[in-house]
């Protein structure tokens, strides 16, 4: 299936909005580090294999791609062990995520994306609409880097 359809797709279950964006695993582990602020690979398996088995070298894996994904950063400690920190809050990301399918829809179906999201928006209440461009500006705020966007 083509990664389009499957984001597609993806989109459409019935989850949270970060399940839509992240997996499982990569899920939990965000909950603790937004928890905690930073934390080793060690800390964060300590906490997960003490509700389930999982490897450490799964954990340490998923981390290293959430930090590929911008979602953590990685300092070296030592030869061996790196300290994680959060790179983007909950907010953040989830404000990039939509925006990138956001992007992505507009790429694929172009004006007749656009026309979908104007007739969607011509029906929500004006209050809304406010309350929604009031939260528009906050994230971008706090996005590093999409000031002014």
């Amino acid at each position: 299936m083509p990664q389009r359809w499957s984001a597609y797709e993806r989109m459409s279950r019935p989850e949270s909005s970060l399940r839509k964006f992240l997996g499982e695993l990569e899920v939990e582990i965000m909950e603790h580090m937004w928890q905690r602020g930073e934390a080793t690979v060690r800390d964060i398996a300590t906490i997960i294999q003490a509700k389930r088995p999982v490897a450490y070298t799964t954990i340490m894996t998923v981390m290293v791609h959430l930090a590929e994904k911008g979602l953590l950063s990685r300092t070296p400690l030592d030869k061996k062990t790196h300290l994680y920190s959060v790179a983007l809050t909950e907010a953040q990301f989830l404000a990039r995520a939509s925006q990138n399918m956001v992007d992505i829809l507009v790429a694929d179906f172009g004006d007749l994306a656009l026309a979908q999201f104007l007739e969607a928006v011509e029906q929500v209440d004006p209050r809304r609409l406010e309350e929604m461009r009031k939260r528009l500006e906050e994230s971008r705020a706090q996005v590093p880097g999409e000031e002014g966007q």
